[in-house]
């Protein structure tokens, strides 16, 4: 029993070895089998992966070239830029790269299907994901390639990139899961100082990187780009230098360099000599430069654009005094010294592309020692404005800042700038033969002992930066009754032919002015009126001020392709007309006519400020006579107990002081006195009041038309209340007959400005009720041409 027992186990045994060897040998087959199979297959597979990865590549690299050169300048790659039109791609979007991007996607999409279609024997399924990558190591500063493709232009160090991970299955091939980090980059790198500069050129030296290799030991993974040395053979590089008038001011006009020299000295480091010589600049930090763009492409078509510098900054000096000499009614010298806290001083300054500044259209004087560069060639949106509020660099911080587009017309003869919109943001800031794009921004100084704030003008480097939103207390409501701008202090309705009447006041039937109104009750203080001649008899009475501006005010509050950004600085009212007409039609007057004065005039409603400049142009077309001849009058609808003007004569700035009882006890209710001077005023009981403060240019005018008769008036009835209250500039009163000849041209500004007895920035003048002009008084040389600020070097 044993024995077969023995037997037994001894068979099985072999058995299970025999089955082992068996299975062993199959095992080796397949195992053969699937050797051979993947020798034969790897190359076919080798191939259409490298294939399809290559291609893949090629495609992200020509939507780079596709954004950028589009970005760059449109319509000299046209040729190239223009096929994608179809996609989206347009002269109109050419700075807009969420459209690039999206175009890109959709060729992508398009690239995958043809892709699926050529290997589909392959069974290829494939796509890409859109990730991170980390460009600080590249550009030296962070930055980050994001949604496929971005771009961070005009710096000393820019680059365009694309970057993307590519998944392939081969599904017949039973190759799945496989995927590639694709990038498509390239970088440039001005050196800011020249290696020379002669007097017929300039060497610099500037270094290219292309793609580069990826370290996955960060999150995301980063970058740095691989020389490039084939920009001489392959690929080209321009420079922009800028413009200089004969005094070497430069003009804000850029021009093409002429190349004569470029030298590669190895790891992507190439010597550029150009023409012409350029002046040797030094910015904040005691670093030298001269102003350039640089641009380069290889030869796939991507472009990068960069600059020397990083900003443009000057100093705005306040030149106004803070002790003021006027005289008293009776020629007794006055002194009145400006309290410590001056914060309604506040500048709205512009600065055009042709490195002008202004303020109230009034160009600013600058120190021949500053050169101030002009702005790389770069869309408006990317440039915001740092302002200090205390004269040190420690409150240099970002603020406000408004694109406006403007234009200079010859207006009857005579060269006119005017604002004709909000700016589209995604235009270029340069200077153009017809528009050109202001910068608006406003410098602030709060005391005294402040007499220079620091302007940085700088620019984002990311194409797709928008333009900023920055809060506003500004707001333009249009509808069934109302053409208003509402500001904290006042709300400005504008009349005119498409909203004739005054909400509870009165209709002017066409007559273009503006009505300050009341923010918390609506009730209306009276219209400004622009311009007025003659007079309108009935029976025994006479209206004054026949022929007033006749026309449709234009408004201008948000942004061309931004129409959700509201103007955050100010919002302007335009008028240009050629006719005038009577606001008397319920007397019977239906005066209208083209044959007497043109007006153009700029209201601005101006965020955080008291004054509402107005800025107007007069052409007379023919000659006329009649009664009365107003450059401006403010209605009071019965508000002011109070009036007051300083006197043009020997004395500087004689003041007079009025009160109600006094204009109307004047014959016919109407005050008239001589020779206005910078500043009409009326206030109320409570020291709330209202001055209209003229210019010089003003004053001389009265002065040179109305002669001996240019008088300062008040009328103390009329209007709906029955008591009226005005203040009025007149070339001559309404008693008086006299001529005004054809071809009279008449350039000025007024400035509405709103004060009180007291409170931040004034006088306290509390108890004082009879002197609260002075409190108009204290601002009104800042809206003086010879105290304009001035733009100095810091």
């Amino acid at each position: 029993m044993r024995s077969k027992a023995r037997r037994s186990a001894q068979m099985v045994v072999a058995a299970i070895l025999i089955i082992g060897l068996m299975i062993m040998s199959v095992l080796v087959t397949v195992y053969e089998t699937h050797s051979l199979f993947l020798r034969t297959r790897s190359p076919v597979v080798r191939e259409v992966v490298g294939a399809i990865t290559a291609d893949f590549k090629r495609a992200l690299a020509s939507m780079l070239a596709v954004a950028t050169r589009a970005y760059f300048n449109y319509s000299e790659f046209s040729d190239l830029t223009d096929r994608f039109s179809s996609y989206g791609m347009s002269m109109n979007n050419r700075h807009n790269f969420t459209v690039a991007r999206q175009v890109a996607k959709t060729y992508l999409e398009y690239w995958r299907q043809s892709i699926t279609k050529a290997y589909g024997e392959y069974g290829v399924q494939v796509s890409y994901e859109i990730l991170q990558l980390d460009l600080s190591k590249e550009l030296g500063r962070q930055r980050t390639v994001y949604n496929l493709m971005k771009g961070y232009w005009y710096l000393p160090t820019s680059g365009s990139y694309a970057y993307a991970k590519l998944r392939l299955n081969i599904t017949a091939m039973g190759f799945y899961n496989w995927e590639s980090d694709v990038l498509v980059g390239l970088t440039l790198t001005v050196y800011r100082k020249p290696i020379s500069v002669t007097g017929q050129n300039v060497t610099i030296m500037i270094n290219v990187r292309q793609d580069g290799s990826l370290d996955y030991s960060t999150s995301p993974p980063s970058v740095v780009g691989t020389p490039y040395g084939r920009l001489i053979t392959k690929g080209w590089v321009r420079i922009y230098y800028p413009q200089m008038d004969a005094s070497g001011r430069f003009t804000g006009k850029w021009l093409q360099a002429k190349i004569r020299d470029v030298t590669y000295a190895g790891m992507g480091n190439y010597s550029v000599t150009f023409e012409p010589s350029l002046p040797v600049l030094t910015d904040l930090k005691g670093d030298q430069y001269v102003p350039i763009m640089v641009v380069v492409s290889d030869e796939r078509g991507i472009v990068v654009e960069a600059s020397t510098y990083y900003y443009i900054y000057f100093a705005v000096q306040r030149n106004t005094p803070d002790t003021l000499i006027y005289y008293d009614s009776s020629g007794n010298k006055k002194t009145l010294t400006r309290p410590s806290d001056i914060s309604n001083e506040v500048y709205t300054l512009e600065m055009s592309s042709n490195l002008s500044l202004f303020w109230l259209g009034q160009k600013l004087s600058v120190d021949p020692a500053l050169k101030l560069p002009p702005f790389p060639y770069i869309p408006i949106k990317q440039i915001r404005v740092n302002v200090t509020l205390d004269g040190t660099t420690a409150t240099l911080k970002e603020r406000p800042i408004q694109y406006e587009n403007w234009t200079t017309v010859v207006w009857h003869g005579v060269p006119v700038d005017y604002p004709v919109g909000l700016s589209d943001p995604q235009m270029d800031f340069v200077k153009g033969d017809k528009y050109n794009t202001k910068l608006v921004f406003q410098v602030k100084f709060p005391t005294t002992n402040i007499r220079k704030q620091y302007v940085t003008l700088w620019w984002y480097d990311d194409l797709d930066t928008e333009p900023a939103v920055y809060q506003t207390q500004i707001q333009f409501i249009q509808d069934s009754t109302h053409k208003d701008v509402w500001h904290p202090l006042y709300d400005v309705e504008f009349v005119d032919q498409e909203h004739q009447r005054s909400r509870g006041y009165v209709n002017y039937f066409g007559v273009a002015a503006f009505v300050l109104r009341d923010p918390s009750t609506d009730s209306a203080f009276g219209p400004y009126n622009l311009h007025a001649f003659g007079r309108y008899c009935s029976g025994t009475y006479c209206h004054l001020g026949r022929f007033r501006p006749y026309g449709t005010w234009q408004v201008y509050y948000e942004y061309m392709r931004y129409s959700w950004i509201k103007a955050p600085i100010r919002i302007f009212a335009v008028l240009n007309t050629e006719w005038v007409g009577s606001v008397y039609r319920d007397y019977g007057d239906t005066a209208l006519s083209d044959q007497y004065y043109a007006t153009l005039a700029i209201v601005q409603i101006v965020n955080g400020t008291r004054y509402i400049p107005v800025i107007t142009y007069i052409y007379w077309k023919n000659m006329r006579s009649d009664y009365g001849y107003w450059l401006m009058t403010e209605m009071g609808a019965g508000f002011a107990d109070y009036f007051a003007y300083t006197k043009s004569s020997s004395y500087t700035n004689q003041t007079f002081v009025y009160t109600y009882d006094q204009v109307y006890s004047e014959a016919e209710g109407v005050l008239i006195r001589s020779n206005p001077g910078i500043l009409l005023a009326h206030w109320n009981n409570g020291g709330t009041g209202r001055a209209v403060i003229l210019n010089q240019a003003a004053v001389n005018l009265l002065q040179s038309i109305g002669s001996t008769y240019a008088s300062f008036s008040s009328t103390a009835s009329g209007g709906l209340t029955g008591r009226q209250g005005s203040i009025e500039a007149d070339f001559w009163p309404y008693n008086t007959y006299r001529s005004v000849s054809a071809g009279t041209f008449l350039r000025y500004w007024t400035v509405v400005f709103s004060y009180g007895a007291s409170g931040s920035g004034f006088l306290n003048l509390g108890s004082n009720i009879p002197n609260v002009w002075q409190n108009a008084y204290i601002y009104a040389s800042m809206f003086q041409e010879k105290w304009a600020p001035s733009i100095l070097k810091p």
